[in-house]
């Protein structure tokens, strides 16, 4: 009896497990039918055609504005000012006054050194005319010509000093700012200001390091600012150092440029770009493009595929690429891309690979080989 029970039991449970399998399974068939119902999950994305462009292979370089004209104004001599001619900021002309200091000494000194010259060519023409008659002494006379030498120099070493306490612009430029007045005692060497010639031509000064030493004279290069240029003003270089500097292993360059609009002042940082080598042809792609995994650089080649009912559709396939340097907001392709293929662009990430796309600006490529 016990045997018969069991075997009873057992086929209660299989007979229960079938029911309870097969349900199961109509459900899930019927899932599957209702989820290939919807339309396959596709994604919209932006495209572009690769296309070959020129590149112009480039090393990027910190530089320094330099004004071709620029001195520290400094006083030789020292003394009380008494007149200032131009204002902190103030453009100046060349020649102009700007600083007068106290003469009045050196000026009596001019005076009593004009009138003892005076008395040195009285004294020198009368031993000339006695020396004619043999009435004085060869020795008298060179005494008296010796004696209107050294009253001339005074007179010369009296007005330089007088020349020397009256600072002129040597160039036409702007003047920097300074805290002087007039009645100020100032001492020598003191600085007055700062001029910057007003020069639409400047240098720009940079280092390269010692690997793109090549670089020659007359090498066109492209000036950028952030904040202060709009768009990079052009340069060439101009002059090069004689020898790479020991320490950091880099050779100085200097370019110049023309600023019009005088929008770089002297000092101001800039970035440089210098062309190290000839132009070239060279896939470029929107850096929107470009992916980036454990595994490198990529990005979603569309292409089109055809489905069971022979409908045209495209499809993401991923390519691994190299790529090389950025320029802007595009990048160099070096290896992976060929001309002509259709690249998805904005909204790349939402792609894998094998996913149905929709292209989103394929009306605006329909010159393109889509």
């Amino acid at each position: 009896m016990s045997l018969r029970r069991w075997l009873f039991t057992l086929l209660v449970c299989g007979v229960l497990v079938a029911a309870l399998g097969g349900y199961k399974a109509k459900q899930i068939s019927k899932a599957i039918a209702f989820s290939e119902s919807f339309p396959e999950h596709s994604e919209t994305v932006e495209v572009v055609v690769a296309p070959h462009k020129n590149w112009q292979p480039m090393v990027k370089a910190s530089g320094e504005v330099v004004a071709i004209r620029s001195i520290e104004l400094r006083n030789e001599l020292e003394g009380k000012i008494v007149e200032l001619g131009f204002d902190a900021g103030q453009r100046v002309k060349q020649g102009q006054l700007l600083v007068k200091l106290d003469t009045r000494e050196e000026r009596s000194q001019l005076e009593a050194a004009n009138a003892q010259t005076e008395l040195a060519k009285l004294a020198m023409k009368r031993y000339q005319k006695l020396l004619q008659q043999n009435a004085s002494s060869k020795n008298r006379y060179d005494q008296a010509r010796a004696e209107l030498v050294v009253a001339q120099s005074n007179v010369e070493s009296l007005r330089a000093i007088i020349e020397k306490k009256a600072l002129r612009a040597p160039f036409d430029a702007f003047a920097g700012l300074h805290q002087l007045n007039v009645g100020q005692f100032i001492s020598a060497n003191t600085l007055i200001t700062n001029l910057v010639g007003v020069d639409q031509r400047m240098w720009v000064d940079f280092n390269l390091p010692q690997q793109q030493s090549g670089v020659g004279v007359n090498t066109p290069i492209q000036v950028m600012s952030a904040g202060l240029l709009k768009k990079p003003l052009s340069g060439v270089v101009i002059a090069r150092d004689a020898a790479v500097m020991v320490k950091s292993r880099n050779l100085r360059f200097r370019a110049e440029l023309q600023d019009t609009e005088r929008r770089l002042k002297p000092g101001v940082l800039v970035e440089v770009n210098v062309p190290i080598s000839d132009s070239q042809t060279a896939i470029i792609l929107p850096v929107t493009a470009i992916r980036r995994d454990n595994f490198g650089a990529y990005i979603y080649r569309i292409e089109k595929t055809g489905d069971e009912q022979g409908n045209q559709t495209w499809r993401a396939k991923k390519q691994s690429i190299v790529i090389g340097p950025n320029q802007g907001d595009q990048v160099i392709v070096l290896g992976g891309v060929e001309k002509g293929d259709i690249v998805a662009t904005n909204g790349a990430y939402k792609l894998h690979d094998g996913l149905l796309v929709n292209i989103h600006n394929q009306q605006s490529l329909q010159g393109e080989q889509l």
